[in-house]
């Protein structure tokens, strides 16, 4: 750790001069004409602006000296200016892109990693793109905090540092992210999405370049899951030239950060004939003891027999790296290819325990005395291999490869006795009067032997996607074709066991070794075949994108029985679903006015079920409206939408309460209904041009989700459900804003996030105290400023009120959320 910690402090002490100068300027096409939502970016830098609607761009607080100013617009080729900053004063200057022949090359690998283009004026349904300063701004290591940006996210907190994300989109179910498609640079993510899509893993977001929200008919050609929408990270880009980076963050309970990213690149290199080739590499260490303590008899603090204390915290380590291989720009048939690889490996001290009502309103940051032992070990590996073929300046085609291994053992307390049967941990933290005597058990305050669980799985996910895309017609009077094809297999291999341990003054012994295989022995299997055809069609003003999707799936189970731990096959039962479904949509986009768009869409939502065949697919029909508008300093967009289930699934998943065999079940109709409301602005802008700017972001959203079946569910958050009851975990009311002013380097912001109460069980009226999660506002507040050498001081403050706030009763009790956290740090970043 010191010689990392030396490294990087190195790093950060190679800077340029203070940033005290303005960039501004245009970006317009060969014709004159302005080019919106361009991204222009000083070279090898973080810092940048988008183009707004008079292709006007202003970058603020930078330092003297000569740089490159790139700009970008997929379908455009690239444009560089190099000109000199001064101290205090204005530079203009006008970038000048040109429509992009396909020789261009890198603009299909861009478009075909991204969901939106990094611009979401021209999209024909919602979309939303969250840049890197946003990311490095608001969020570290916690992607809730960032998807609050974005309205239509549901977020539902766990951990209080958002190690294993639950997020929905547009009324869907939050459980561990399996209800919509998670991907990263276009690849699926979720460890085993067809067979297993709960998502155990999630890349760090603090290592991301850009996160993408894409809702709506658009996005049915990324699936499987196509009805609450799909979100993707972008990995660390190639840079032009040579480009470095580093920040060091330090804060409470021993929480460290350290994050490096060195990348270069060449149009052409002598040693390889001519070829361009380019590389980057990073690394990302986040560590932190935990803002929680365990305790035992009479509240006091746990300590191990070395007089340790129990850690309730983390160590995530992330490694990244890719290399490109391309052809000159100008060959007949332009060429690259791009391998990536990334490792994650992650010991948490998590625990599906929670508190009882009157302990968490005492003490809410306790843990008891029972999850002194509760741990996750994850190891995460990917491997990308993406070539891209341009034929000529209307046929394309960009084929990936790619395999996610990814192992983890959560070895948690499952089940407790005092005297009689072992209950389950959800039972007794829902009902603590009527088992006080296993309560006592698992605060240590008596004798008795625990259960702990070693949920040991490894899962594979592997496949090869390509993408041919023809450009028909002319400009404003053609179409974009593309045409997809994904030969796609994953497993889940459960192979768990069971430990059992005395509990005595609060101190856990183990007393005996359960055998691997005897507590769940199976492979859940999913082998599938999806392919898309969509259009984008423009006539003038108007731009059509009709798309059909398939998903032919087949879903198996093998279980050997916990009998059979060598898996001779003598105890086999296996089970088998097949499904196909044909997915269409159609999303329609008019440009009605200088900067005002109308958009809308249709389209069939879809999810794979499990290998049950009484198990259905889930089912719906999606619909929106919307109107967006891209201004000189201002973007909104309002959008309005339905979702009418005709089957929604659940999951029988331990981290939403249940039991834990991930077997899926019919949850009938449901009707959803939504608004979402986003918008950006520049105040200084608005009022006036200014060497200030005053960044504000608000989205709100509102939901409305409600059960259109009356059934029986012995999954504890359904229960008993009547027609008109509203779903769970499902506020209302989700409002964020974020206001902030920065000149010449300084910047201030005060994010404020809000959210209504919610239901931690299906029902109707009002919500009864033992289920209800309440509303909660919680404020952060973040800082930067310069300093000489080119670096910068980053300061935030989580919960700034510290407020103790309650996030979840699920899986087993109530779980607070992060109490008021104090970082600073110092960051650098280097390019040519």
């Amino acid at each position: 750790m010191r010689l990392s910690l030396c490294l990087l402090l190195s790093l950060l002490a190679l800077g340029a001069s203070a940033q005290t100068a303005t960039l501004a300027g245009r970006v317009v096409g060969t014709d004159g004409g302005a080019l919106p939502g361009a991204s222009v970016v000083l070279d090898g830098t973080t810092r940048g602006a988008a183009a707004d609607r008079d292709g006007r761009f202003e970058i603020v607080g930078l330092g003297d000296g000569t740089v490159e100013v790139v700009a970008t617009l997929i379908g455009y080729t690239t444009a560089r200016e190099r000109v000199t900053l001064t101290r205090g004063e204005r530079t203009e200057v006008t970038l000048v892109l040109a429509e992009a022949t396909l020789d261009a090359g890198e603009v299909v690998v861009t478009a075909r990693e991204t969901l939106t283009g990094r611009g979401t004026l021209d999209l024909p349904g919602s979309g939303h793109y969250i840049g890197p300063r946003a990311i490095e701004q608001i969020g570290g290591s916690d992607v809730h905090r960032v998807l609050r940006e974005v309205p239509g996210v549901t977020i539902q907190e766990e951990d209080g540092y958002g190690l294993r994300p639950n997020i929905g989109l547009r009324g869907s179910g939050a459980e561990r992210s399996s209800t919509i498609t998670l991907m990263e640079d276009g690849v699926l993510i979720a460890p085993a999405p067809y067979a297993a899509p709960a998502a155990y893993y999630f890349p760090s977001v603090g290592r991301m370049d850009g996160v993408e929200v894409r809702t709506g008919a658009g996005q049915i050609k990324y699936g499987p899951q196509t009805t609450g929408g799909a979100i993707n990270l972008l990995a660390a880009r190639i840079p032009d030239g040579t480009a470095a980076q580093g920040d060091v963050v330090l804060g409470p309970n021993d929480q460290r950060t350290l994050h490096a990213r060195v990348g270069s690149s060449t149009p052409s290199a002598n040693w390889l004939g001519g070829l361009g080739v380019g590389v980057v590499a990073e690394v990302r260490s986040d560590n932190v003891d935990g803002f929680k303590t365990v305790t035992g008899p009479g509240g006091t603090a746990l300590v191990r027999p070395g007089g340790e204390a129990f850690e309730t915290g983390f160590d995530k380590v992330d490694l990244f790296g890719r290399v490109r291989l391309a052809t000159a720009p100008d060959a007949s048939v332009f060429q690259s290819l791009t391998l990536t690889a990334s490792r994650t490996d992650e010991v948490s001290d998590e625990t599906y325990l929670g508190l009882t009502e009157a302990d968490f309103a005492a003490t809410p940051y306790t843990r008891y005395a029972a999850s002194q032992r509760d741990e996750m070990n994850a190891e995460h590996a990917a491997l990308r291999a993406r070539h891209v073929a341009v034929f000529s300046d209307r046929l394309d085609l960009t084929t990936t490869v790619y395999r996610n291994d990814f192992a983890r053992n959560w070895y948690k307390l499952d089940r407790v006795t005092a005297a009689g049967s072992a209950v389950r941990i959800a039972s007794l933290l829902d009902d603590p009067d009527a088992y006080a005597d296993e309560l006592a058990v698992v605060r240590g305050e008596a004798t008795g032997t625990l259960a702990v669980k070693a949920n040991n799985r490894t899962y594979l996910s592997e496949g090869v996607q390509t993408v041919a895309g023809v450009r028909l017609g002319r400009e404003g009077a053609g179409a974009l074709v593309e045409a997809g094809l994904r030969l796609h297999a994953d497993h889940i291999d459960f192979f768990q066991w069971v430990d059992g341990y005395s509990i005595d003054g609060g101190q856990m012994a183990l007393v005996s070794e359960g055998q691997p295989g005897t507590d769940a022995n199976r492979v859940d299997r999913a082998r599938a075949v999806a392919g898309f055809v969509q259009a984008d069609a423009q006539w003038g003003p108007l731009t059509l994108t009709p798309g059909l999707r398939l998903e032919s799936v087949r879903l198996r189970r093998e279980d050997f029985g916990t009998a059979d731990v060598t898996r001779t096959g003598a105890d086999l039962t296996e089970r088998e679903n097949n499904v196909t479904a044909l997915i269409p949509g159609l999303g329609a986009i008019v440009e009605v006015a200088d900067g005002w768009r109308v958009f809308g869409g249709l389209h069939r939502g879809f999810a794979p079920p499990d290998s049950r065949s009484e198990t259905e697919p889930e089912s719906s029909v999606n619909g929106e409206i919307g109107v967006r508008y891209g201004g000189p300093a201002i973007e909104v967009q309002v959008a309005a939408y339905r979702t009418a289930y005709r089957n929604l699934l659940g999951s029988d998943l331990a981290a939403s309460g249940g039991g834990g065999t991930s077997d899926q079940f019919n949850g009938g109709r449901v009707d959803v209904s939504g608004l979402e409301v986003g918008a950006s602005a520049d105040l200084a802008r608005v009022v006036r041009r200014s060497a200030w700017s005053v960044p504000v972001r608000v989205a709100y959203t509102y939901t409305d989700a409600r059960f259109q079946s009356a059934f029986e569910s012995d999954f504890g958050p359904w229960g008993t459900v009547a027609v008109g009851d509203e779903l769970p975990y499902q506020a209302s009311h989700r409002l964020y804003v974020r206001a902030g002013v920065e000149r010449d380097g300084w910047a201030l912001a005060l994010l404020a996030n809000a959210v209504s109460d919610m239901r931690a069980v299906a029902g109707q009226g009002t919500i009864p105290d033992t289920e209800r999660i309440g509303a909660h506002a919680i404020l952060d507040l973040v800082a930067e400023a310069p300093l000489p050498g080119g670096l910068s001081l980053t300061g935030r403050v989580v919960n700034l009120t510290d407020e103790a706030y309650l996030v979840a009763r699920r899986p087993a009790g109530l779980r607070p959320g992060l109490p008021r956290t104090v970082t600073v740090g110092l960051r650098a970043r280097l390019g040519r």
